[in-house]
């Protein structure tokens, strides 16, 4: 009895511990940080990995490691995202391993031409791709052009394509950082399109030329209009994705005087219909700030001064966030989901509405924004240091 308990044991140890049957070596596998996809001359697409070195990576941690090399790029066209991507194995004695893709990029004559519709299907199979990877738009230029730069902090410029735009949605409210799998999520729906932050080369830096540039919108899976300034931090204010913010603000005529430093904000967004069957929209934003600067002479302790100041505050924000509604309407492209909101609260409707939606509902709809903003300190001044001037003469 004891023999067949034996064998029997044996035999389940053969097929448990047959150890890591797809294992690689370190020194097998060529570590992609960034993945760029343009347009291609030959072939449809042109595909460009950043492939960086352990070795190289490591050294930089110790005080006394050689200079690292940079991350070395390669390129290669195929028809697709899928076919390109083995192409890379003729140029390369390493398989390419894609779950350390921090940024994905795509080249704005490819997105404006072909469309982003059909890059992400391979992307998303792949179970090494990580859909949180940050994905750009090369505003501009190609995604190769971009990966291809030298930086002047960090180790490659996927990582600071990373940082810098999560970073400046954060800290500024003028991009947006969203992942592979947010706008995938978009282009699947009915009721949303896709918006990603755009890079470009900044022309006035020669060390370190990688910057943030606008928020692309598209429809139908095409690059259609870049939103900058204002417009980016009006789409902002609807999501509630508006975290830290300087808005400046005239003051009885005097442009530019006041500065507000938003700290926090959010918002909601419902759906109705009106009596002959319209869909409206009401978007409700909240916000808290703290004055910034004051470069005019009054009293912010003033009551009355400081109610004034809350009510510019607060129409400013409505005035940014209804333009970029607006502006959006006309471009018949429906970035803010609302189409989503009215399938969420009114689904039977949504049936009907859906088809059409983008091109003859949207921009047509009514939307209401409300604004509830207060300022909430003054910083460490309380009376202005031009007031100060002003009576000690």
């Amino acid at each position: 009895m004891r023999r067949m308990a034996g064998l029997w044991l044996s035999i389940v140890m053969i097929f448990l511990l047959t150890g890591c049957w797809d294992s690689r070596e370190l020194t097998d596998i060529g570590f992609v940080v960034a993945l760029a996809i343009d347009k291609g001359e030959k072939k449809n697409i042109r595909v460009t990995v950043q492939i960086v070195n352990p070795t190289n990576a490591s050294s930089t941690q110790g005080g006394s490691s050689p200079t690292p090399v940079p991350p070395t790029t390669y390129s290669a066209e195929g028809n697709n995202v899928f076919e390109a991507t083995r192409v890379l194995s003729k140029k390369l004695s390493r398989q390419l391993h894609y779950g350390h893709a921090v940024v994905l990029l795509v080249g704005e004559e490819l997105a404006a031409t072909q469309g982003i519709n059909k890059l992400f299907d391979g992307v998303e199979r792949d179970s090494e791709f990580r859909p949180s990877a940050t994905m750009v738009i090369a505003r501009g230029t190609t995604g190769e052009e971009l990966i291809k730069q030298p930086t002047s902090i960090d180790n490659s410029p996927a990582i600071k394509i990373k940082k810098m735009v999560s970073d400046t949605e954060k800290a500024f409210g003028e991009n947006i950082d969203e992942k592979i799998y947010q706008v995938i999520q978009a282009i699947v729906s009915s009721g949303k399109e896709p918006t990603i932050t755009g890079v470009q080369l900044d022309p006035t830096n020669k060390e370190d030329k990688i910057m943030a540039s606008g928020i692309a919108t598209f429809k139908d899976g095409k690059l259609m209009k870049w939103l900058d300034g204002n417009e980016g931090r009006g789409f902002l204010w609807v999501l509630g994705r508006i975290r830290s913010t300087l808005l400046t603000m005239d003051w009885n005529g005097q442009p530019h005087t006041i500065g507000i430093e938003n700290i926090r904000a959010k918002s909601s967004i419902h759906s109705s219909f009106d009596k002959t069957g319209r869909p409206i929209i009401e978007v409700k934003i909240g916000a808290d700030a703290n004055i910034g600067e004051v470069d005019v002479p009054i009293d912010v302790t003033n009551p009355k001064v400081f109610l004034q100041i809350e009510r510019l505050y607060t129409q400013a924000i409505h005035d940014e966030a209804l333009a970029t509604i607006k502006l959006m309407q006309q471009q018949k492209s429906d970035i803010f989901g609302f189409g989503e909101v009215v399938h969420r609260d009114h689904p039977k409707q949504w049936r009907m509405l859906k088809r059409n939606w983008n091109d003859v509902t949207f921009p047509a709809i009514e939307v209401k924004v409300k604004v509830e903003a207060y300022v909430r300190n003054t910083g460490l001044r309380n009376r202005t240091i031009l007031e100060s001037i002003d009576k000690s003469e």
